[in-house]
């Protein structure tokens, strides 16, 4: 899809303006998994019988996805333009350090994870390219219709 750029007061007239719509329901989603991923240090005796002497290893994935939900968290709200980039490069961050916290646990175990973080990181990022509600909020820009005007 090609954009054609427009000012920061042209988007705050854009319908698509704002944080409402599947970008509000991702980021409800992302407090919930910010929530879950602390979680597990509720139970560190549970994540013992789990995954036995890895279960500390588990424990502190969990923070470190945690702590990765924090650029969505903090940049969406403010509508900040590094929004999209830094979320999808935090998020991709999370299954990459979830693909080592496996190297350490029984891969096994972790593999139904890993690849569940990997179809949900590959369409929220696609996601965040794709979006007219991200593209006119974030990037201040509008899609090109065919006939050369944009979008409103």
């Amino acid at each position: 899809m090609e954009w054609r750029d427009i000012t920061p007061a042209e988007a705050e007239q854009n319908k698509y303006f704002g944080l409402s719509g599947w970008l509000l329901v991702f980021y409800m989603l992302a407090v919930l998994g910010f929530l879950a991923s602390f979680g597990s240090l509720l139970s560190l005796s549970a994540l013992k019988e789990v995954f036995g002497d890895g279960y500390m290893i588990i424990a502190g994935l969990g923070v470190v996805q945690g702590l990765l939900y924090l650029p969505f968290l903090i940049l969406a709200p403010q509508k900040n333009p590094l929004m999209p980039k830094a979320a999808i490069s935090a998020m991709w961050l999370s299954v990459a350090v979830t693909a080592i916290a496996g190297m350490f646990v029984n891969p096994s175990q972790m593999m139904g994870q890993l690849i569940f973080s990997v179809v949900v990181v590959a369409f929220f990022a696609w996601y965040l390219k794709n979006s007219k509600r991200v593209n006119v909020t974030y990037r201040h820009r509008v899609p090109v219709e065919a006939d050369g005007d944009a979008a409103g």
